[in-house]
């Protein structure tokens, strides 16, 4: 093990010296000029405005000319939109979507892997996210994202567990399942079935020592689990009430926020009751309340709770959508796969062995067509729409998040899962404007961010996108970043693009 730790210490300080000599410099001012600045503080968008940008942070925004240093860097801004950059509070940095888990073993598909490693932040950057929010991967994948030259600025969440619960339950070797999320909380109530492991000591499992320790860790957040389990499963382990309230209390006692994973109406209940900050997953399981039109009364006074308890709600709505994007035919033919995924994954997904999950999750449906999988997916999908649009029509503030890998499905991809949750969001009938807030100053509100993100104002992060059209007018404006900047630093969008080997 310290042979592996004391190769791992190489190769990062290998990555970093890389980093320091491929990194483009950044320009100490940068102007730019004559544009139309649409931030979510201004009641309509600013014509013609001057931009000076030094040292990463905005200096002014004003119609007045700007007197800027010999050799600043210009940029003609007419005919084109100054936005803040895209905050995604809901990402997996390091998991490949539709990789096995172990891949070291295989060359081939570690070389893929580290492929995927260099591009994951530039395919964010690439659909204009300059800021994510990792809500549970370990330390060693943020490290190799964030020493990656070019990279959106990261946060993290601390992951409490409950003993044997989601999301270690798929782990059927306890030991390995330990290891891989050793900050449990050891649940009493459920001691019959789960009882501590030999040797573990309980004064360290409990929800007092555990957020504690993670709260050394610069985490803003803690999330937690409330899920007993997916389809005919209902056995998984959850906290009690008891616990929920003990989790509560100490992450306010230590200023960090409670995120609860939650996507049926039975667990969103309890996370409801538990008063948690936000809800890291849209309502799409709504048990035996489905129906095939409108909001059912059951649902639509749930999410009114949630409206009246101001909780954040991130809809994810690629979550399911990423599913049934495993049964169309013309997923991976997608030109804009071409844009974000590496050829070599890319094409690995074509593979038998790229199909792995697809199987997995047809034998889980009983062998049904490919087009069968999709509509009942799909069908899935359109509960969490309609919740959405509900919360959307209350004026409730959305949160984007794309919850990019939610399952190693090939059907999402960084970046381009963010852009198609915005999108999926528009089709749920979630006005633009609204949309644009999700993505900028709610989140950076929501996650205490908003001193540096979030609008186009002076002192702000010059994490911003220059844009061909307004994306308060058309959903396509995200598609249409002519450049991306980041901490002051402009760079071209297509230079973001996976590279074609």
């Amino acid at each position: 093990m310290k042979g592996n730790q004391q190769v791992a210490g190489m190769i990062c300080l290998a990555f970093g010296l890389l980093s320091a000599m491929v990194a483009p410099a950044r320009a100490a001012e940068l102007v730019i000029e004559q544009v139309t600045v649409v931030s979510p503080q201004l009641a309509a968008p600013q014509l013609k405005q001057n931009v000076l940008i030094r040292d990463g942070r905005i200096v002014s925004v004003s119609p007045k000319p700007v007197s800027a240093a010999t050799g600043a860097t210009r940029i003609d801004g007419k005919g084109k939109f100054l936005t803040p950059g895209l905050m995604d509070s809901h990402v997996h940095v390091g998991e490949v979507p539709g990789f096995p888990l172990l891949t070291d073993a295989d060359p081939a598909l570690s070389a893929i892997r580290d492929a995927y490693t260099r591009q994951q932040p530039r395919s964010y950057l690439y659909y204009g996210v300059t800021q994510v929010l990792n809500l549970l991967s370990s330390s060693e994948a943020a490290a190799a994202f964030e020493v990656q030259p070019q990279h959106p600025d990261l946060y993290r969440c601390g992951a409490a567990v409950v003993l044997d619960g989601y999301p270690t339950a798929f782990i059927e070797d306890k030991a390995v399942r330990y290891k891989a999320m050793p900050d449990y909380i050891y649940e009493p109530a459920n001691a019959a079935k789960h009882p501590l492991p030999a040797g573990a000591d309980p004064a360290q499992h409990t929800p007092e020592a555990i957020i504690g320790k993670l709260a050394t860790s610069d985490v803003r957040c803690i999330k937690i689990f409330i899920e007993d389990g997916f389809g005919p499963a209902s056995d998984w382990p959850i906290m009690s009430k008891e616990t929920l309230q003990r989790v509560r209390a100490e992450t306010r006692k230590r200023g960090l926020l409670l995120i609860a994973h939650a996507n049926a109406i039975d667990m969103q209940r309890i996370a409801v009751e538990a008063q948690v900050d936000v809800l890291a997953h849209g309502l799409w399981n709504w048990n035996e309340y489905s129906t095939d039109q409108g909001v059912p009364p059951v649902i639509a006074a749930h999410l009114r709770e949630i409206h009246a308890k101001k909780i954040g709600y991130q809809p994810t709505l690629r979550v399911i959508a990423g599913l049934a994007d495993l049964f169309r035919e013309d997923t991976l033919k997608d030109p804009a796969y071409a844009k974000v995924v590496p050829p070599a994954l890319l094409a690995w997904y074509s593979t038998p062995a790229g199909q792995w999950f697809k199987e997995e999750m047809r034998k889980g449906m009983g062998g049904v067509p490919d087009l069968k999988a999709m509509h009942t997916y799909m069908v899935i999908s359109s509960y969490g729409m309609r919740a959405t649009k509900y919360l959307s029509d209350l004026g409730h503030p959305l949160l984007l998040g794309s919850d990019t890998p939610s399952a190693p499905t090939f059907g999402a991809q960084p970046g381009y899962d963010t852009y198609r949750e915005m999108r999926m969001m528009a089709q749920s009938g979630v006005p633009l404007p609204a949309i644009f807030r999700a993505g900028t100053i709610n989140n950076a509100r929501q996650f205490g961010l908003d001193k540096d993100y979030g609008t186009v104002e002076a002192g702000k992060v010059a994490n911003l996108l220059l844009l061909t059209a307004n994306p308060l007018e058309t959903m396509r404006a995200w598609t249409s970043i002519d450049r991306v900047i980041l901490r002051g630093s402009a760079i071209k969008r297509e230079s973001l693009a996976a590279p074609r080997e």
